[in-house]
């Protein structure tokens, strides 16, 4: 730990700031495998889908939750993370969009659960976005 002296007071540094912070600092590259939807999954609109998201890659900032590529969860509102993962839990980010908050066209929910305690490099995903439910996993970059 660092004390710092600044006009009369005194300010202690840890090294790495905190454990939230550090949990925070390697981001992922996530490749999506498979995919549901609530309405079934055969037809037109599912292989619709699963033509254009199965293979397909995400990255997730981990400390702001965002999501950028071939699925995102942030379009007028700003994702949350809710738990940073460990040994014990997944890491967690969940993003809403409330009607009023965009075109009027709807609401949207998005949650993205990363099971940061699995062993090994590749960490399994599940997304949901509405009714669409995606699978897949993740590694850190």
């Amino acid at each position: 730990m660092k004390l710092i002296r600044l006009g009369g007071i005194a300010i202690f540094l840890a090294s790495a700031f905190s454990a939230d912070v550090m949990a925070a600092g390697n981001d992922y590259l996530c490749t999506i495998e498979k995919l549901s939807l609530a309405g079934g999954d055969s037809g037109v609109v599912y292989e619709f889908y699963k033509k254009n998201y199965i293979g397909k890659q995400f990255t997730v900032e981990r400390a702001s939750g965002l999501m950028a590529g071939a699925l995102k969860n942030s379009y007028l509102t700003k994702p949350q993370v809710i738990d940073w993962g460990s040994k014990e839990n997944s890491y967690k980010v969940i993003t809403t969009m409330r009607r009023e908050q965009g075109v009027g066209a709807g609401s949207n929910i998005y949650a993205l659960t990363i099971v940061e305690y699995e062993q090994g490099p590749k960490k399994p995903f599940i997304f949901l976005e509405n009714d669409k439910v995606y699978f897949g996993h993740c590694e850190h970059f």
